[in-house]
């Protein structure tokens, strides 16, 4: 496979060699809320703490979120005061402010679906009646930016923090304050036929005990299996709450009668977020003088999971936190008490706590949103197409449990129903075009493969065994310029009971190179 690593390598380095950032040095965007019209915003290198752009802007006043998208090109912003959701265009060097969206009332937060290209915000003309909406995110599409769809079932609360789901297929949307049904899980996958409403509402137990309490903060696991609310309650009640999806189900954080959430003792929690592979998550909080820590989950005995704070730090405030895309390093902010102190951004190593970088920001305070640069994706791998029949079965292609094409590591995809434990694996860089010039899919009859089907370019082909199920492994090398590129994936079946030319062929698979 390494001829096929260098082809891809050398695909890609064109387009990859002219990102913005390259994994280990993105832009951190620093947002805050204060007051007026043009809020202070900045731009800062996460390797070295360089500020590129510290400045008041319109498009930054009372930042709600921001995501990051189009590999490190687009930053969108949702506002309050605003109403709307603001564009950055990131050239490399300057950012071009513009309205993506203008709504009829204050955008609370901004998350991003990269399968489908659409951008989602919670807003409504008030506090009682906000609504997910859903925006053409397509920067190639006519629509762009314009309103595509919405839910509808939401209103008659409060609701502000939420969070999507790296699938697109869910988000969670609790009460800001907790009382019955604070935690409300929606459908957003639009094949469900659950489509935009609620498929979960149900009570925080571990809310119970605090009495009057806040939804601070929420993630959803990579695997959409989790999902984790950040609660503060008044005074030292706070903890954290995870849901099993499957289960339908919270985790009970101790071995006494009744349940407990994650307690978290030190005050004020305000933002968390969550590694990829949902070992760990990082929390911050103000109470006392300000701290931050790590979380490390054991999902099979929660009463192990453990709170650790990162007592070298000196954070006061400690507002905003967020994780790299590759969940190794984490950010900060220490906000400034109404410019008596200098606000500052903290970039630490998310295992120990030390601090890496950290850089003072002098004309900022009341900072407490940050968003990491994503030039790097996640990694997947996605099925397509139709096998055809075998002589015990169709071969079936699919990532092996819990594998991805993450760089610097071993992908391995499981090919099942080989009568004989043999097979080739097809790879290349094309579904549209065999490297001959020939369009795909082609069909294959004309071998002697009867209602089979080519859909890749078969640019590399590996011989690998097993029994009826075997094993395809590829060694990622650790090169960047790899983030991002996409290969193509086809088995072949050696099935002399198949059809006269002895294969069968497995469906097709696209993945993409990432974290």
């Amino acid at each position: 496979m390494h001829n096929l690593s260098f082809r891809i390598a050398a695909a890609s380095a064109s387009l990859l060699l002219s990102l913005p950032s390259q994994t280990g040095n993105e832009l951190i965007f620093v947002g805050s809320s204060t007051s007026g019209s043009t809020d202070q915003h900045a731009l800062v290198e996460s390797a070295t703490g360089s500020i590129l752009a510290e400045s008041p802007s319109p498009f930054t006043d009372n930042v709600t979120g921001a995501v990051w998208a189009n590999s490190g090109r687009k930053l969108y912003v949702g506002q309050s005061l605003m109403s709307r959701v603001a564009v950055a265009d990131w050239d490399g060097t300057t950012a071009t402010w513009s309205t993506l969206y203008q709504a009829t009332g204050a955008c609370y937060g901004v998350q991003f679906d990269s399968t489908r290209n659409r951008l989602w915000t919670l807003t409504g003309s008030s506090g009682s009646s906000r609504e997910l909406v859903c925006l053409d995110a397509d920067i190639n599409s006519p629509s762009y930016g314009t309103y595509l769809t919405q839910t509808n079932s939401l209103s008659g609360a409060t609701l502000e923090r939420w969070c999507l789901s790296s699938s697109g297929n869910l988000a969670c949307v609790p009460k800001a304050i907790i009382n019955g049904n604070a935690f409300t899980l929606v459908d957003l996958n639009p094949s469900s036929t659950n489509y935009l409403n609620i498929i979960t509402s149900t009570n925080i137990p571990g809310t119970f005990s605090a009495g009057f309490s806040f939804t601070m903060s929420c993630k959803i696991s990579l695997d959409d299996a989790y999902v984790y609310v950040l609660w503060a309650g008044i005074g030292a009640s706070s903890g954290l709450a995870v849901w099993d999806i499957t289960a339908q189900a919270w985790l009970d954080f101790d071995v006494m009668i009744g349940h407990q959430d994650l307690p978290l003792t030190l005050g004020a929690p305000n933002r968390m977020d969550l590694s990829l592979d949902r070992t760990f998550a990082v929390v911050s909080g103000q109470g006392g003088s300000g701290w931050a820590g790590r979380i490390d989950f054991d999902y099979a005995n929660p009463s192990n999971s453990t709170f650790t704070q990162w007592s070298t730090l000196t954070a006061p405030n400690c507002d905003g936190i967020s994780l790299s895309p590759d969940s190794s390093r984490v950010a900060m902010t220490s906000t400034a008490t109404f410019l008596s102190t200098p606000s500052k951004l903290i970039i630490a190593d998310a295992s120990s706590g030390i601090q890496l970088q950290s850089t003072t920001l002098n004309t900022m305070w009341n900072v407490y949103f940050t968003a990491w640069q994503d030039a790097s994706p996640i990694a997947d791998y996605t099925p397509f197409g139709s096998g055809c029949t075998g002589s015990i079965g169709t071969p079936t292609l699919t990532a092996a449990p819990g594998s991805r094409p993450a760089i610097g590591s071993t992908f391995d995809a499981d090919v099942s129903n080989l009568p004989l434990g043999a097979a080739l694996m097809a790879t290349g860089l094309s579904n549209t075009f065999t490297s001959g010039g020939l369009p795909l899919p082609l069909s294959l009859s004309i071998l002697g493969m009867t209602g089979c089907t080519q859909y890749v370019d078969a640019l590399v082909l590996d011989y690998f065994t097993g029994s009826t199920t075997a094993t395809w492994s590829w060694s990622i090398p650790n090169t960047p310029v790899l983030f991002g590129a996409r290969f193509y994936n086809q088995a072949f079946s050696l099935d002399p009971g198949a059809n006269s030319f002895g294969f069968a062929a497995s469906n097709a698979a696209t993945g993409k190179i990432g974290f």
